[in-house]
C-alpha cells in the first residue's frame, strides 16, 4: 500500500479525469524590421501652392511621408519679397517666429520634430500685399534627416508674384444691376475692414468724406450712396484686363470697411491694396493718425472672419464665426 503524506493519497489525481483544451493557434510571428530597412528615397515629397484668398495670398505648404518610416528633425525655410507681409497662419496653434530680413527678401522657418510615416503636414501662410508695381519670388526649402541619419534637403519651385499698378476706368452702371452684379456666378467678394478711432478721436462723418474723396480721386465711379448709414457704391474697371469690380465703402462700429466684387480675384486683390494704401496716407498727411500702428486689421487671427467691431484696448473679442477670443491691439 503506497504511503500517504498529509492526508491526500496520490493516487486521487490518478483518478481526475483530464479534459483536453482546443487546440491552441499558433501566434503568427512577423519579421522584426528596422526603420533603416524602409527606403525613402524620392517618398518624401514638398506641394508648393500660392494662391489669391480673400483680401490677400495663402501660400500652401504641405510635406507628404510616404514612406514606412518616420522623418525627424524637419524644418521649412520659406523666402517671400519684402513687398509682401506675412498676417497670419492655419493652424494657428503652430509657432511662428520672428522674420528676418535678407536684402529684399524676408525668411522665416518653422521646425517640427517629426514627421510620422504616411504622414503629412500642412501649413497655410497668409500674406498681405504691402504695395502693387513690384515683381519678386516666393520659395520653400525643407531639410530633414531620413530614417538612416542623412540630412535630405528638398527645395520648392519658385513661383513668381507680380503686383501690377492698376488704372481705374470709372463705369456708370443702373443701381438696379448691383444686386445682380453680386450674384453673377463665380464672383469672388473680400473685405478690408480697419479698425480707426484708437486716439479717441473717432469721427465717422469725417472718416466717411475721406473715404469717399479717396475713391473718387482712383476713377471709381459713384453708383448710389446713403449719407445716413453712411455707406456708399462705386463701380469701375480694370483698363488692362477690362474686369469690372464693384466697391462699396461704410463706416460701422468704429470700422472702416472697404468691400469688393469682381471675377477676377487678382484684380479685386490690388483694387483694396491700392485703396487702402490711399485711404490710410490721407489719415497720416491730415495728422489724424500719428502713424500707421494707430490702424489696427480687424481680420480674425484664427479663421480670417472679419470681426464684428473694433473693441478698446485690451479687451477680448469674439469672432463671431469660430468663436475665439483675441486681442486686437
Amino acid at each position: 500500500m503506497k504511503e500517504k503524506r498529509n492526508g491526500i493519497s496520490p493516487d486521487l489525481t490518478q483518478n481526475l479525469v483530464v479534459f483536453k483544451s482546443k487546440a491552441e493557434k499558433k501566434s503568427k510571428e512577423f519579421p522584426k524590421y528596422s526603420f533603416e530597412t524602409f527606403d525613402q528615397e524620392n517618398k518624401i515629397l514638398l506641394l508648393h501652392e500660392f494662391k489669391p484668398y480673400g483680401g490677400h495670398y495663402v501660400l500652401s505648404i504641405q510635406l507628404v511621408n510616404e514612406s514606412m518610416a518616420p522623418i525627424t528633425e524637419v524644418k521649412i525655410k520659406t523666402y517671400y519679397s519684402n513687398f509682401l507681409t506675412l498676417t497670419r497662419s492655419y493652424p494657428p496653434t503652430i509657432y511662428i517666429p520672428e522674420p528676418i530680413e535678407e536684402g529684399e527678401e524676408t525668411k522665416i522657418t518653422l521646425e517640427f520634430d517629426e514627421l510620422n510615416e504616411r504622414g503629412k503636414k500642412q501649413i497655410n501662410l497668409h500674406f498681405t500685399p504691402l504695395f502693387l508695381g513690384r515683381e519678386g519670388e516666393i520659395r520653400s526649402i525643407v531639410t530633414f534627416v531620413n530614417n538612416k541619419d542623412f540630412i535630405r534637403v528638398l527645395n520648392s519651385e519658385p513661383i513668381n508674384v507680380k503686383l501690377d499698378n492698376i488704372t481705374i476706368n470709372p463705369k456708370i452702371i443702373p443701381s438696379s444691376y448691383i444686386g445682380e452684379f453680386s450674384q453673377i456666378p463665380e464672383m469672388k467678394r473680400a473685405i478690408k475692414s480697419l479698425g480707426i478711432g484708437a486716439l479717441g478721436n473717432y469721427n465717422s462723418d469725417l472718416y466717411f468724406n475721406i473715404l469717399e474723396q479717396v475713391f473718387l480721386r482712383k476713377s471709381l465711379q459713384l453708383i448710389t450712396k446713403d449719407p445716413e448709414r453712411r455707406i456708399f457704391w462705386y463701380f469701375g474697371s480694370d483698363l488692362e484686363s477690362t474686369d469690372d469690380v464693384l466697391i462699396i465703402g461704410q463706416i460701422a462700429s468704429y470700422k472702416v470697411e472697404i468691400i469688393g466684387t469682381s471675377k477676377n480675384h487678382h484684380v479685386l486683390i490690388s483694387f483694396l491694396t491700392s485703396l487702402s494704401n490711399e485711404f490710410k496716407k490721407q489719415l497720416l498727411t491730415r495728422e489724424i493718425i500719428n502713424n500707421l500702428d494707430d490702424i489696427h486689421d480687424l481680420e480674425c487671427k484664427y479663421c480670417g472672419a472679419n470681426l464684428p467691431y473694433f473693441p478698446k484696448k485690451g479687451e477680448e473679442i469674439q469672432c463671431t464665426k469660430c468663436k475665439y477670443e483675441q486681442l486686437v491691439w
